[in-house]
């Protein structure tokens, strides 16, 4: 029996009904279907006032010790960051952001691969790079892309 069976619902849903306790994660096991290795991913809830996009950063809102997430503001501190939405969670609503692991996010500018991940210092909720960055990091990248959109990314999100 897979774990996602286990746990009752699948990471890809979402509600307005709490099903987890916020903070709850799930590793997703290694699978020789895509070879990303193991994934995490962690039970949230939206309070940000509007929709979580699929590949948007989400941040830990101000002064809440509960796993209630924002769109990550712009150059946010990694540790506030939680994760990257894979799919969309609807405002006032319950799903899973990916935390740690290979995905996807968006991006406003051209981005090089192989360097530090970090959110981006003009577009909130999105992703940028780092050439020289120490230990401020949420990730990296995996492939570059030029102008906007998504690229591949493993993230390490501590939030």
């Amino acid at each position: 029996m897979s774990s996602t069976r286990t746990m009752g619902i699948e990471v890809t849903d979402v509600s307005t009904t709490q099903r987890l306790p916020l903070g709850f994660e799930y590793t997703e096991p290694a699978d020789n279907t895509n070879d990303y290795g193991e994934r995490t991913w962690i039970y949230v809830y939206n309070d940000s006032g509007s929709g979580i996009a699929a590949n948007i950063a989400v941040m830990k809102k101000t002064a809440q010790s509960e796993y209630r997430v924002i769109l990550a503001s712009t150059g946010a501190p990694p540790q506030r960051i939680v994760g990257v939405a894979q799919h969309a969670v609807a405002d006032v609503s319950y799903g899973f952001v990916l935390k740690r692991g290979v995905g996807t996010a968006t991006a406003d500018a051209t981005v090089t691969a192989d360097l530090a991940l970090i959110t981006d210092g003009s577009t909130a909720g999105n992703v940028s790079h780092a050439a020289a960055i120490t230990n401020a990091g949420i990730g990296s990248t995996l492939a570059g892309r030029s102008g906007s959109g998504t690229l591949s990314v493993y993230l390490d999100c501590r939030g």
